[in-house]
């Protein structure tokens, strides 16, 4: 009898190659899935105030986009609403240092626009809303701190009354597209200067916000700048104060002209429709929804 021939291996180099390019799309995802900081839920870190802000800089990373917002997404996160419960009973007084005090207000501001936008299922323009005769910024609804505030408490109470820091009005953002871009990340004590500062070279060198028509003559700036000009009287004035921070020689030559007064300046309008990344009800009329800021009363205007 003779023996049998040996059984034939079917792990050929065939076969190897079909295994590799099995898994290699495997662990390339894996290391895809590592990288991308919004898949993963932070770790619970309370602050001395009894605050995560790695929590709202996880929402941010996730939900905002080129500086639009996906309100959609928010709503559906719980972590969201356990944010704005942390912000509610939060103890700003306990904070180290000013800087710490000022991230928290910055996100509390943000995070409370983005909860009113929800809440009231704005879809067009905030500056379109109004309950029992107050503005979606005067709306006394925000828990923060053991206290029910408005938007204008934090901003104007709180903020500007307690802080000397133009910068802010670069990073709080009122939910309209002239708004400056929100910040895909949380603000933090530690490096809140240079989130500012990152802040103010983006505001400073995008047209929406800065520009110069040369045959005019005319810087065209964005209206936060006459709302707010007087918060950069210690700071030598927004002119000069954007002249350094531009990046164009040309404008940064116009701006010092201006400041001189050899070039005019004028403020853009500005277009309150919802800075959403959702599909958005268009604004009566087709343009952009102008009016005052908050309640109606435009400070320094």
């Amino acid at each position: 009898m003779t023996k049998p021939d040996k059984q034939k291996s079917y792990y050929g180099p065939f076969f190897w190659v079909a295994v590799v390019s099995f898994i290699v799309p495997f662990f390339v995802a894996a290391r895809a899935f590592d990288t991308i900081g919004p898949t993963t839920k932070p770790e619970p870190v309370l602050d001395a105030s009894g605050v995560d802000h790695a929590l709202w800089d996880y929402l941010l990373k996730a939900y905002v986009e080129n500086g639009l917002i996906d309100y959609d997404a928010m709503e559906r996160d719980y972590l969201f609403r356990t944010y704005l419960e942390e912000l509610g009973a939060a103890q700003p007084d306990k904070l180290a240092n000013e800087q710490e005090r000022l991230a928290l207000f910055c996100n509390a501001y943000n995070a409370f626009v983005i909860n009113g936008v929800i809440t009231h299922k704005i879809r067009a323009s905030v500056n379109d809303y109004s309950e029992s005769g107050k503005g979606f910024f005067d709306l006394k609804e925000h828990i923060f701190a053991n206290q029910t505030v408005s938007l204008n408490d934090i901003e104007h109470g709180k903020i500007r009354k307690d802080f000397d820091e133009p910068r802010i009005h670069v990073a709080l953002v009122c939910a309209a597209i002239s708004c400056p871009s929100i910040r895909a990340e949380a603000y933090v004590g530690k490096r809140i200067d240079a989130q500012l500062e990152d802040q103010a070279g983006i505001f400073a060198n995008s047209p929406k916000h800065v520009a110069y028509d040369a045959a005019a003559n005319t810087i065209r700036l964005s209206r936060i700048l006459s709302w707010y000009g007087g918060d950069w009287d210690n700071h030598g004035g927004y002119l000069m104060w954007l002249s350094k921070r531009v990046d164009d020689e040309a404008l940064r030559d116009a701006l010092k002209r201006a400041n001189a007064g050899e070039a005019e300046v004028a403020f853009n309008e500005y277009d309150w429709v919802l800075n959403t990344q959702n599909e958005r009800t268009a604004v009566a009329g087709g343009g952009p929804s102008s009016g005052a800021f908050g309640s109606g009363s435009i400070p320094n205007e």
